[in-house]
């Protein structure tokens, strides 16, 4: 039964490739870029990024990054739970509203 199944799947037409998760790639600034951006008010400070991932994903926030996502500024909020579970925020940089929690 199982060398006709393979046949039947290589016989097929190739399907087409759908991307579930087609974001926008994301690359994070340094400390000093994001000092820069944070000064000159283009983004929110880190401690508020922080209360809002904490709010979205209550833990402790054990790494905050802030990236650009196309010409948007968004924080990367890593948080771990109580239960040893991490969470992950992103947060858009200038209002902190959550735009996913993985």
């Amino acid at each position: 039964m199982e060398p006709i199944l393979a046949f039947a799947l290589l016989a097929s037409p190739p399907m087409p490739i759908v991307l579930v998760d087609d974001a926008t790639p994301i690359s994070c600034l340094s400390s000093d870029e994001m000092r820069d951006a944070v000064s000159d008010g283009r983004v929110m400070n880190p401690a508020e990024a922080s209360r809002h991932a904490r709010h979205a994903a209550p833990g402790e926030v054990v790494r905050i990054r802030l990236c650009r996502q196309g010409e948007d500024f968004v924080y990367v909020v890593t948080t771990l739970k109580r239960d040893g579970r991490v969470a992950r925020v992103t947060l858009e940089g200038q209002s902190g509203k959550v735009s996913t929690i993985r």
